[in-house]
């Protein structure tokens, strides 16, 4: 495995000391390669900073003014570098408060300690993330393959796609490419983990087959369950359809009252495990729990029809959205629930309790 790359931007050369000593005991200590690269200077770190890094650790003051590490985590964000960042410094007030990463911290205060941050850094490059998102991971390498061996050769007919609809073109080229980072999964047998179910948030603020809403005076939950088609916006800005569908989600507690808190007897057990594997009902379907999202399950008979406004009205811009490959469960499994015909009972008890013929033998 390659060495796990830490930008240090740091001008005080007795912190740097202690940086380097920690990261030697640390790499000597749990066998972790780590390689350190040092910057004291912002002019230093802009020359140095790419998308290799898998970490990095930013003081804010490197000269007078006192918050110069700023100009550092602005470039990151500008240039759309995907590193994981760490502010470490003793004027944690003159951080820029919209710069969302792993934290700020105080130097000296407890788990603000090189060691401490190498922890937090290392359990997230357990993830993967970073060998997933980096500027040399799994995506930047099966991009760069699609666009040489899949999109150059076919340049010819984009180009002529283009000519008639710039942007159309440049959204198809998108899914096109993304289609192929989907192949990379196709044979993974792998069960998913709950987090996977959703997108949180959402990237697009629209209404989609799949999107959790909650309406504006209560904590009910409801899911969209109108067909993709009906949910494109057209030109005039307004969906194909003047109904929004939605489906009550019931909460667990509903299902198994008392569940976890009073544990569950062995038949309540394999019930909830039914549940789980949507066998439980035809008309449930599980939606599990995370920490950003309640989950339950969405109960098809509760079903309601809104028109647009009404559903504007009444609930609030979705928060989380069921992934794609999800979704398309969810709604055979909708389908199939008001697709069901079923048929007269047969009268068939005379076929089982009919006495045996005994025929002699010839």
């Amino acid at each position: 495995m390659s060495a796990f790359r830490l930008l240090v931007v740091e001008d005080n050369d007795q912190e740097l000391d202690i940086c380097r000593d920690t990261v030697k005991r640390y790499t000597d200590e749990k066998q972790r390669n780590i390689e350190i690269v040092e910057c004291k200077t912002v002019k230093e770190a802009f020359e140095k900073l790419d998308n290799s890094f898998d970490g990095a650790i930013i003081d804010l003051r490197l000269a007078d003014q006192g918050d110069e590490g700023n100009l550092v985590i602005e470039r990151i964000e500008q240039s759309h570098f995907r590193i994981p960042v760490v502010i470490l410094t003793g004027t944690p007030d003159a951080a820029n408060s919209d710069f969302g990463n792993i934290g700020v911290f105080k130097k000296g205060d407890p788990g603000a300690g090189y060691a401490d941050l190498l922890d937090r850094f290392w359990g997230i490059h357990n993830t993967g993330l970073t060998r997933i998102m980096g500027g040399r991971g799994t995506i930047e390498v099966t991009l760069n393959k699609v666009f040489l061996k899949n999109l150059l050769p076919q340049r010819d007919k984009w180009v002529g796609y283009g000519e008639t609809d710039s942007s159309k073109t440049e959204k198809a080229l998108l899914r096109y490419a993304v289609s192929h980072l989907l192949q990379l999964l196709d044979d993974d047998g792998d069960r998913c983990f709950p987090e996977e179910v959703y997108l949180n948030p959402p990237l697009t603020e629209k209404i989609r087959t799949g999107s959790v809403v909650k309406e504006k005076n209560n904590d009910l939950r409801f899911v969209v369950m109108n067909p993709t088609c009906d949910l494109v916006i057209r030109r005039n800005g307004t969906c194909n359809t003047d109904r929004i569908l939605i489906v009550e989600i019931d909460l667990q507690s509903e299902l198994f009252p008392g569940y976890p808190t009073n544990g569950l007897s062995k038949s309540q057990k394999s019930d909830l495990e039914k549940a789980f594997r949507n066998n439980k009902s035809a008309y449930y379907h599980w939606l599990p729990k995370t920490d950003f999202f309640e989950g339950g399950f969405l109960n098809f008979r509760k079903l309601i029809s809104l028109s647009s406004e009404e559903f504007t009205e009444r609930f609030e811009k979705p928060t989380v959205q069921i992934s794609p490959s999800f979704v398309k469960d969810m709604v055979a499994r909708f389908s199939a629930y008001y697709a069901r015909q079923g048929q007269p009972d047969i009268e068939f008890e005379h076929f089982i309790n009919s006495p045996i013929v005994k025929t002699e033998n010839p």
